[in-house]
């Protein structure tokens, strides 16, 4: 088989590999969409600690089953199928309280085994969940990124609140699809990017860069910032936000763009602020984002674009030079 082969800072090759193996547990999943994720693309660039090259990355998919584990249950061969790509090892004290995202040994499919930028994958049969048959193989890939949004608004929104997102990358916008599924007020984007910008407007967001904000502030939220989602995690963006938000406020860390910042600590300790780190989601999380996508609830037309596997290089490469007019990428083996 094929697969996308990430080999170190800036380098992507197409190799022929053999088909993996499967565990009695296991099922195998022939890829007929991937996504192309914001922390892939800091892998690409080498600035991920946990991406170890050689690696076949690739955690967003959706698929059909190509083969059955002995111990795989309640699962055909062809089903259609999305897969929570976090596999936690359920006796942890972070997995016997429920907390499954923060496991304390957890493996992830296309970080720690290899993922679905291949013709095929491997992985745990628990970790399946079936969608119909007919459903856009694209579509059906945003579940995970999707459930990331609905995990991190989950954190620190309240309905009919209005909500500040720094980024309109692809979990910047499903943020903005979640809140509005919960009931959000006025939503702010801010990313320098006027392309992604007027995606965030489509979905019904204000779009700004981080310089309009500061004069447009009081007239966008006359209620004051509750809470701001950081989807972009780097210095700029990270204390802009704590600056921003309202005292009492919450900032939500979810990108994952510099691993260090200097943050003004004693205005967040004189303003009660609150910094919440946001990572992946929970098995809840994720089925309701499978659901939200079933019944037609978030969409991936104008914001999206689907190239063949072949065409990964060039399209990490433009994503990651922000040359790119779609924020989200699927690649097809």
């Amino acid at each position: 088989m094929q697969a996308l082969i990430y080999q170190g800072p800036e380098k992507l090759t197409l190799e022929e590999v053999d088909v993996p193996g499967i565990g009695p547990n296991e099922v195998l999943v022939r890829v007929e969409s991937v996504g192309i994720c914001g922390s892939e693309l800091e892998g690409y660039l080498g600035h991920s600690s946990v991406r170890v090259p050689p690696l076949v990355m690739g955690h967003e998919f959706c698929g059909r089953i190509a083969g059955l584990g002995d111990q795989a249950k309640g699962l055909s061969l062809e089903d259609k199928v999305v897969v929570n790509p976090l596999i936690a090892c359920g006796t942890c004290a972070s997995c016997q309280r429920g907390a499954y995202n923060i496991c304390r040994n957890r493996k992830i499919v296309g970080i720690h085994r290899p993922g679905a930028f291949a013709d095929y994958v491997a992985v745990p049969g628990e970790n399946v969940i079936r969608v119909p048959q007919e459903m856009d193989a694209s579509l059906a890939s945003l579940a995970e990124p999707l459930a990331v949004a609905i995990h991190a608004i989950k954190l620190g929104f309240r309905p009919l609140d209005d909500l500040l997102i720094y980024g309109a990358g692809p979990i910047g916008l499903l943020c903005v699809a979640a809140a509005r599924q919960m009931g959000a007020g006025n939503i702010v984007v801010l990313d320098l990017q006027p392309a992604r910008l007027a995606h965030a407007e489509k979905l019904g967001a204000i779009g700004l860069s981080p310089v309009q904000i500061e004069d447009r502030r009081e007239a966008l939220f006359p209620r004051g910032i509750p809470v701001a989602i950081d989807c972009v995690g780097v210095q700029a963006t990270r204390e802009q936000a704590m600056n921003l938000v309202d005292p009492g406020g919450s900032v939500i860390m979810v990108g994952l763009g510099h691993g260090k910042s200097e943050l003004p600590m004693n205005h967040l300790v004189r303003q009660e602020i609150s910094l919440i780190g946001s990572y992946t989601y929970s098995h809840e999380d994720f089925q309701q984002a499978v659901a939200l996508l079933v019944r037609g609830k978030v969409g991936i037309e104008g914001w999206t674009q689907t190239r063949s596997l072949e065409e990964g290089p060039a399209a990490f490469r433009e994503l990651s030079e922000g040359k790119s007019a779609f924020s989200k990428i699927f690649l097809k083996p």
